[in-house]
């Protein structure tokens, strides 16, 4: 066996999948110093250690060696584009970055999988890198995939297939009930929990379901006469009617011309904040799921949709 190449040496070692991290700590009490790293990894659980290393080369090795101690966030899967901002060797790697001060004063990121704050207990050479010990004195975790690089590059995180799911029925028809796994159950109670910020933000300012479907309606479709939104929104279960159309039109939401219905800068205005609010829970979501998982799940849907939606017209 001959000896390898540093890059064949690296290729092999690219094999095994890792977490990532960005380690950060302080230079000289007013500079924030941060690393991506993927050579974290556990030690002790009694006391509890945690190592990571870093090249000798490095422009911030005097800050770790010197500072005492490090955070260690562990990045969740949607979080790449940090990794590659803090893998850069830059002055500036905190440009941007929403952070802020844990009480040893080391650079605290908002955002992570996971977070080990640690005090430097021992320093070791390790070849071309220094292999910093610490000792965890608090650590927190979040209910977010992690990042993971593989083989170069970075990779999701996928979840073996369980054998022990749900077998049994899902619907008794002779008792008239149904269990958690029931899977039109779990569509229905995950529209009703995701659009419940809208539903009350509408109850908020006094407007009704059905409303807040007229005023959508017309914000994406421009002016639709009274017929067309009716026949729109039917299948909904939120049909507007004349006294829906006379409250929009005095609430000054509305306008009503040449038998044309039209959505007002008003109305306008509570259509994108109530968007605003369903964009701010949207992005919330898609952080607990891989960029294949939310691919699984848009698939799945639209199928949902194809499946069952054939002789029911678009909303929008």
């Amino acid at each position: 066996m001959s000896l390898p190449t540093a890059i064949q040496f690296r290729n092999a070692l690219g094999q095994f999948a890792t977490g990532v991290t960005i380690v950060t700590t302080m230079e000289d009490e007013a500079t924030p110093i941060g690393v991506t790293a993927s050579s974290f990894n556990s030690v002790s659980l009694d006391p509890p250690l945690v190592l990571w290393s870093l090249a000798k080369t490095a422009q911030s090795m005097p800050a770790y060696q010197m500072s005492g101690g490090f955070n260690i966030h562990v990045l969740a899967s949607h979080q790449s584009d940090l990794s590659n901002q803090f893998a850069r060797s830059s002055d500036s790697k905190f440009e941007g970055v929403d952070w802020g001060k844990c009480d040893q004063g080391f650079p605290l990121l908002p955002e992570y999988a996971a977070l080990f704050r640690c005090k430097t207990q021992f320093q070791y050479e390790g070849g071309d890198h220094i292999i910093f010990v610490g000792e965890v004195i608090d650590f927190e975790e979040k209910n977010l995939p992690p990042l993971v690089f593989h083989s170069g590059q970075y990779a999701d995180k996928k979840n073996k297939s369980k054998s022990d799911l749900p077998t049994e029925p899902s619907v008794d028809l002779a008792d008239g009930t149904f269990s958690d796994n029931f899977l039109l159950y779990l569509i229905s109670r995950a529209h009703f929990q995701t659009s419940h910020p809208v539903r009350q933000a509408g109850r908020n300012i006094g407007l009704s379901e059905a409303e807040y479907f007229c005023l959508s309606t017309l914000a994406i479709n421009g002016a639709l006469a009274e017929g067309d939104i009716i026949a729109r929104l039917e299948h909904t279960g939120h049909i507007p009617d004349k006294e829906i159309f006379d409250r929009l039109e005095r609430k000054a939401l509305i306008e009503i011309e040449a038998e044309k219905v039209s959505i007002t800068d008003q109305g306008r205005n509570i259509v994108v904040g109530f968007l605003a609010k369903s964009k701010t829970l949207d992005e919330k979501i898609k952080k607990h799921f891989t960029p294949d998982e939310l691919s699984g799940a848009i698939s799945f849907l639209q199928k949902v949709i194809d499946i069952t939606g054939s002789d029911i017209p678009e909303l929008w």
